[in-house]
Order: structure tokens, then C-alpha cells, then sequence
């Protein structure tokens, strides 16, 4: 299935019944005088990879000149090597995303699967390593601009879901493709949260008219979602300092008073969310912590109690 967004950007969509969450990811396709690209690949399996190429040929663009990956995460990479070898792509990463794209560690998706959940987290292991074989060709740094005929596909650097967060401005029409920075529905995983502020509002300093999510509907009013974001981040660290000071200095306990009626599948990601901000506060000098991962305590708040 596929929609036209705008006269250059058609959303290459699949109805994925077995993908566990209400969005899947989101394949745009960009086109203009003969010349195509896409951002993101989505999964490798044959349903989203069959149906994609069917798309692009019914449109005429067999080949295609790019592959943007916006981030390493399967859900986003895994189709980019199948894509790659059928159009003639190049598969165009920021450089600070290599790494973890040819070398993912456990965690390399956005929600945690249950250990009982064997054939899932076999399959998420096994997008993992399709994911790693989308070797890029081109690695751009933050203002690099790619053409794709007469329009301009500008590189921005936005950390923070990950450390080589790649969004790609369409110039001509002011459209960004926001990956997984900024979802239609809902807010996405943050890694770093101070870097993801900052990304947000250097996002926002683009002025664009239209924002393409890595998940989800298109957003109209790209500003507005931006700050509901910020404001969102802003609200979360101030309850966790209110949470502190109330003597909730573990990550535990900040679990639990925050999400008390968690599933069990989204509790590494709430977990993973808590630490960042913690990080944040730490590196702000509000916080001394000690410990790691979801041991992390608060050793000292800035007002000096315990």
C-alpha cells in the first residue's frame, strides 16, 4: 500500500498482523525527475520486502539512488540489504551510527522481549544480524546534502534515541523525516536525554512544515508536537526530583511510583528512560549517582541530602 504525501514523497506502507506494536515503521519514498530514494528500509521479511518492491516498480522507480537509515534499529535496517541488492541503493548512515549498526549489541530495538518469549526474541536476533549487513557506502555528517534530481536531502545530526540519529530535511518542500526522534503517536526511547533535548530544539530551528515520523501519521504542525515533547521531558525530571526528595532514590523505586501498572514488555524501556534523565540531572550537577544500569542510586541531590 501506498500513499502519496506530498507531489515528491509517497509513504511506502505495509500492514505488518505480526508486528506488536500499532505503528510499524514508516518507509517514505522521495522522487523527482526520474531519480528515487528511500528513508528507512523497515523489516527484511518477504511480506515487507515484496510489497515495497512491487510499490517502486508500479512507479517506475526499480532503482533507486538511496537508502537513508535514520538509525540502526532492525525495525528501520533490517530490509536495507535485500533493498539494496534489488534497486542498486546506496545506503547512506550519519557516521556516528556505523558502529552500532554493523555491531548491535542485545538491545537493539525499542521494546524488551520477555525471556519466555523465545521464538520472538530468536527472530529479533536474527533482524539484528540482517540489520549488520547493511554495510553503508555513504556516511554523512551533519549538513551534508544529497540530491535526488532537483531536490535537496539535508543530513541533520540529531542524537539521542541514538548516538548517530540521523534526520533528513527535503529542503524544497520543508518536510523532515524525524525517524524515531519524534513519533506520530506517542513519544519514543531516549538513550541520552540531554542530547535529545538539544536535538528537539535544533529540529525545531528548522522551521519545517511537515514532519515524517519514523512511526505513525504524518505531523502537521511539527513545532507544536516538538515542544509537547520538551514540555513532556521537562515534567518527567521534575516528578523524578520531587520522587527524590520524597527518599525514592533507586531505580525501582522510581519505577514503580512513576509506571505502578507497567507491562511486563516495556519495562526495560521505562527503566532505560528513568537512568536517562537520572544522566541528565547528573551531568547538570543536580545529581551524584553511583552504581549502573538499573542499579543506579542517588548518592547525593543537589540540595546535599542523602
Amino acid at each position: 500500500m501506498a500513499d502519496e504525501i506530498t507531489p515528491h514523497i509517497t509513504s511506502l506502507h505495509v500492514e505488518l498482523s505480526w508486528f506488536p506494536q500499532p505503528y510499524p515503521p514508516n518507509v517514505f519514498l522521495v522522487h523527482d525527475a526520474g531519480e528515487a530514494a528511500i528513508v528507512d528500509s523497515g523489516f527484511g521479511d518477504d511480506q515487507s520486502f515484496e510489497q515495497r518492491t512491487a510499490s517502486l516498480r508500479e512507479r517506475g522507480f526499480e532503482r533507486l539512488k538511496y537508502i537513508f537509515l535514520t538509525h540502526h534499529h532492525y525495525d528501520h535496517a533490517s530490509g536495507a540489504r535485500r533493498l539494496r541488492e534489488a534497486t542498486g541503493a546506496r545506503i547512506v548512515v550519519h557516521r556516528d551510527e556505523e558502529n552500532l549498526l554493523l555491531h548491535p549489541d542485545e538491545e537493539s530495538g525499542d521494546v524488551e522481549i520477555p525471556e519466555d518469549q523465545q521464538a520472538a526474541r530468536e527472530q529479533a536476533r536474527q533482524w539484528r544480524e540482517e540489520a549488520a549487513k547493511a554495510t553503508p557506502d555513504i556516511r554523512l555528517a551533519d549538513g551534508d546534502v544529497l540530491t535526488v534530481g532537483a531536490l535537496h536531502l539535508r543530513a541533520v545530526h540529531a542524537p539521542g534515541h541514538t548516538a548517530g540519529h540521523l534526520c533528513v530535511f527535503l529542503e524544497e518542500e520543508r518536510a523532515l523525516f524525524a525517524g524515531d526522534n519524534v513519533l506520530g503517536v506517542g513519544t519514543g526511547v531516549v538513550r541520552d536525554m540531554a542530547e535529545y533535548i538539544r536535538s528537539l530544539r535544533k529540529m525545531q530551528a528548522l522551521d519545517a512544515a511537515l514532519l515524517l515520523p519514523g512511526h505513525g501519521p504524518a505531523v502537521h504542525e511539527p513545532r507544536r508536537k516538538m515542544q509537547e515533547l520538551i514540555d513532556h521531558r521537562q515534567q518527567r525530571e521534575e516528578q523524578i526530583v520531587a520522587l527524590i526528595g520524597q527518599g525514592k532514590d533507586s531505580v525501582p523505586s522510581l519505577l514503580k511510583a512513576i509506571y505502578p501498572e507497567l507491562d511486563k514488555r516495556l519495562r526495560g524501556m521505562a527503566t532505560s528512560q528513568i537512568i536517562a534523565h537520572l544522566r541528565k540531572l547528573e551531568s547538570e550537577g543536580k545529581l551524584a549517582l553511583q552504581g549502573e544500569g538499573a542499579q543506579i542510586t542517588v548518592a547525593r541531590a543537589a540540595t546535599g541530602e542523602s
